[in-house]
């Protein structure tokens, strides 16, 4: 080899090197800037839903989520985004229903709740997806809203109508499972037992106080709570958040002018 390609090899080396994702430090924590059409929002990934925390690692390194949209906006509620479909911008198009073609596991902790600022997951309804695995590469800001005690009182109610619809179609899933052959009023009959009996051993769901207090004055989503995966939350960028969530949007939830991911940045501090 001569002299002048030896040198162009060693600087070719030494470019790869460097674009090259640095290694990340497991003992820290883990961030991502996420740079949109409206600002930018920082949020940090929780340790303890890994399978969440990594699989968004993953997806912001490999420029996964670059040019996706925000494609759901309720106001009070989520700033959605993340189907890989909405990389096209077509115009009316109701996006939502890609998932990257593969789940990931749910990591429902009791500790976190939907306060404003949550990263939470997106995923089918219980009825279908009683395990409630998360759409590979979506996600939500939770923006949500103050409550009154009143409210909070619906929406525990909410919540526990959430967990028997859940039990019910869990119970059935595994019954199904078990007795691919039974007849439909055969297995409503034994699931709708297996319900009943669990029921009856369950005390109802409560907010707990500190929840309460949190909701009545920071706010966010909490009928959400105990059915969603939360894996991060928002730490720079809530005033962006709200902006979104001011949009306007069509019968869709779409926003009439298009939001979205324009890069994301994984660091640590």
């Amino acid at each position: 080899m001569k002299l002048p390609q030896v040198f162009l090899f060693l600087m070719l080396l030494i470019v790869t090197a460097g674009c090259a994702e640095k290694a990340l430090d497991p003992s820290k924590p883990v961030y991502v800037k996420i740079k949109t059409s409206m600002g930018d929002v920082t949020v940090l990934l929780y340790d303890d839903t890994p399978l969440h925390r990594d699989n968004f690692i993953k997806l912001c390194q490999t420029a996964a989520h670059d040019s996706v949209l925000f494609h759901r906006i309720i106001k009070d509620f989520v700033v959605q985004g993340g189907d890989p479909d909405s990389k096209a911008h077509e115009p009316g198009v109701r996006y939502g229903s890609s998932s990257g073609g593969y789940t990931v596991p749910a990591e429902i902790l009791p500790h976190y709740f939907n306060k404003r600022g949550a990263l939470i997951d997106a995923k089918q309804i219980d009825d279908t997806n009683p395990e409630r695995a998360s759409a590979g590469t979506q996600f939500c800001f939770v923006q949500g809203k103050l409550h009154t005690d009143e409210e909070l009182d619906q929406r525990e109610e909410r919540i526990n109508n959430i967990r028997k619809n859940w039990f019910y179609h869990t119970f059935k899933a595994r019954v199904c499972a078990e007795q691919p052959d039974l007849l439909p009023d055969s297995l409503d009959v034994i699931v709708n037992r297996m319900l009943t009996d669990t029921l009856a051993t369950v005390e109802p769901y409560r907010i707990p106080e500190e929840r309460r207090a949190y909701y009545k004055t920071t706010g966010g989503v909490p009928h959400l709570d105990g059915s969603v995966t939360i894996f991060g939350e928002v730490t720079e960028g809530f005033d962006i958040v709200e902006k979104m969530s001011l949009v306007e949007t069509d019968e869709f939830d779409r926003p009439l002018q298009d939001v979205m991911v324009l890069s994301t940045k994984v660091f640590q501090k």
